[in-house]
């Protein structure tokens, strides 16, 4: 009573309290100590979201059972019932600060166990919130009440116990607190915890990917079951996917509602819900495709529906991968630019991005030992499309500067391909990895059946990934033989503009610390320079043309009997250079069979000779019909044919 009225305690209670107190100073522990009645206890959780969690927290070591009761029923009564939402709210903005200032990632190179991406403070926030809202206590109770499976549990619990064991360790070798898991420890830590590999590069290898993947279990475990127990605010729930802003007109907020099942699949208030838990067994290239559905309708995966993808990954066979429908649902999620970026991380996340590119799944959670790298190998190629993205739409600099750049791609697929594939060398080779990052991507290209000039394009942008960086930075830009050699290395406009716009994305995601103004203008002006070279210099419109002659050929020997020498010579010298870059050969060749059925009926003496020809298709794998027409040019033609 005499210390909790805040007077000065009687000699003798004085001396009890130093000889308890100062010992434990001496022996160097952080002793935090106060006195107070439960009225004063309820006062100061009510105040403070962090009081009231450590109060929540107490534990009874020894003294008054009884008097432990009343506190603890006091506290639930006073301070829990009734302030539900509003310390719910508080942790989860606390939890986005908190992630914001330590990266944003789980797969930081210099992770902070505690308060960083999938941290122990993720784990303890969790079950925060979870007796707030339910009155558990543990993940055991939770499971008792069927809010979270056991797989889900054991993951979180041996996580915990990894995460906890690691920043032990560190305490034991630094003799004080801390929570950053610096490059200088992580061999000493490894070691200690019983990774003995006689390489000590594998040896951090092998620790740090155990340690990146229980952290990756904790973010994504817990971010899923703050879904399912609805412990997210409304508005944060529906917010996985953004539409671009064009199409954010259509489906105001994501809340586009739809009951009736499309496809196996129902869309319920921002989310996608199966149908039916056959649904991918039924018919496997649906794993694909529900990605294809997210991106359209800026929508995300129900908890439920992401748990079922990674139960049935055994679907993903040679079958899957060979499936020209899975191809061109992925492809077309490539090719729409400003919202690539969260779909293929939805992906990574139910590990579906891995399995159907094994070539990007052994990235996952690996360490990259360059100095100047903030994030493993995968999380840091996720960053570099969500850079890309920013870009499309893109309002202040430096990100503005690159966006007319982006906007004139005519394939954009190939840009976020190369970006996904550009680092896949790292996992096997120490020696050049842009060379073995080409010889990958070149496998990857076979499989997704890409034309020979975008796998070209393609080739040229991984293999030179780091050219444009390189040259830009240590060459002299206003030597014309620096600007000549880096041209024919390049070769074409379109695979400039390509590494252009992967530099500066590669850097941006590499560290926050490596782009500058300076560099940003460095790598514009090898830009400017090289494109005023390859637009007047002879040898670059031989290559264009050279590329056109190889096209003609394929067009000739596809090209059925009836369609003469004449059409196919026509239809070459006519159309303009960037028709020829952007279209296969297949593709030219409907074009010319358009072409020649129109032209076939002005001649015919049938009374609808001047009727347009159009070719329509269903193309459910990308999500939309293709039309093309063939008539005669006029004023307003495309306003008419859109009916606009």
């Amino acid at each position: 009573g005499q210390v909790a009225a805040g007077s000065r305690p009687l000699p003798h209670l004085s001396r009890i309290i130093d000889g308890i107190l100062y010992p434990l100073w001496d022996l160097g522990l952080k002793i935090g100590h106060s006195v107070r009645s439960i009225e004063d206890c309820v006062k100061i959780a009510n105040s403070d979201m962090q009081s009231k969690t450590a109060l929540i927290e107490a534990r009874l070591i020894t003294g008054d059972d009884a008097l432990f009761a009343r506190f603890q029923k006091t506290l639930i009564s006073k301070c829990v019932t009734g302030y539900e939402q509003e310390y719910i709210t508080m942790r989860i903005a606390d939890q986005l600060s908190r992630r914001a200032k330590f990266g944003n990632s789980a797969c930081m190179q210099e992770p902070n166990l505690k308060s960083g991406c999938g941290g122990l403070r993720d784990f303890q926030n969790l079950l925060w919130m979870a007796f707030f809202k339910y009155r558990t206590r543990t993940l055991k109770e939770l499971q008792a009440h069927d809010l979270i499976g056991e797989a889900e549990r054991k993951h979180l619990e041996a996580a915990y116990d990894f995460l906890l064991r690691a920043r032990t360790e560190m305490h034991y070798h630094v003799n004080r607190a801390m929570d950053v898991l610096g490059k200088n420890l992580q061999p000493a830590v490894a070691n200690n915890l019983g990774y003995r590999e006689r390489s000590p590069s594998k040896r951090i290898e092998q620790f740090m990917r155990d340690l990146y993947s229980h952290s990756r279990n904790i973010f994504l475990i817990t971010r899923t079951l703050e879904q399912r127990l609805a412990l997210l605010p409304e508005t944060r729930r529906l917010s996985g996917f953004s539409l671009p802003g064009r199409l954010s007109g259509l489906f105001p907020g994501g809340r586009k509602v739809v009951t009736e099942p499309v496809d196996g699949f129902k869309f319920i208030n921002g989310e996608i819900h199966a149908a039916s838990s056959r649904v991918f067994r039924d018919q496997p290239r649906r794993l694909m495709r529900v990605f294809l559905y997210a991106q359209q309708r800026g929508l995300r995966l129900h908890p439920d529906l992401a748990q079922l993808i990674r139960n049935q990954l055994g679907l993903v066979d040679r079958a899957f991968l060979a499936d020209q429908h899975v191809r061109e649902s992925f492809l077309a999620i490539l090719d729409q630019r400003g919202s690539v970026a969260p779909i293929l991380r939805a992906m990574h996340e139910v590990d579906l991005l891995g399995k159907y590119l094994p070539e990007f799944g052994k990235l996952t959670c690996l360490v990259q030992h360059e100095f100047y790298h903030q994030y493993t190998a995968d999380e840091h190629t996720l960053m570099c499309l969500e850079q890309l993205d920013r870009i499309w739409e893109a309002k202040a600099p430096p990100y503005a500067t690159y966006t007319p750049l982006f906007q004139k791609l005519e394939r954009p697929f190939v840009l976020y391909l190369a970006l996904l594939l550009h680092d896949v060398g790292k996992a096997d080779s120490h020696g050049n990895h842009s060379l073995a990052s080409c010889d990958l991507a070149m496998r990857v290209a076979k499989r997704l059946k890409l034309d020979e000039a975008a796998t070209q394009v393609l080739r040229r942008v991984i293999e030179h990934h780091l050219l444009m960086a390189s040259a830009s930075q240590r060459l002299d830009l206003d030597d014309p033989a620096v600007i000549q050699q880096f041209a024919k290395q390049v070769q074409t406009q379109e695979t400039l503009a390509l590494l252009t716009l992967h530099t500066f994305v590669d850097a941006q995601a590499t560290s926050d610390k490596l782009w500058n103004g300076f560099k940003d203008l460095l790598l514009g002006s090898l830009h400017h320079k090289t494109l005023q070279l390859m637009s007047g210099a002879t040898e670059f419109a031989l290559v264009e043309e050279k590329h056109r002659e190889v096209l003609m050929q394929e067009v000739r020997h596809l090209a059925p009997e009836n369609l003469s020498e004449e059409e196919l010579q026509a239809h070459f010298a006519t159309l303009p250079a960037r028709y020829f870059q952007i279209h296969p050969a297949k593709d030219i060749l409907a074009d010319l069979l358009l072409a020649h059925e129109f032209m076939r009926l002005q001649i015919s003496e049938e009374e609808n000779a001047l009727a347009p020809v159009v070719n329509w298709h269903n193309e459910p794998d990308r999500g939309y019909d293709a039309v093309k027409t063939c008539t005669w040019d006029r004023a307003g033609l495309f306003r008419k044919i859109a009916g606009s």
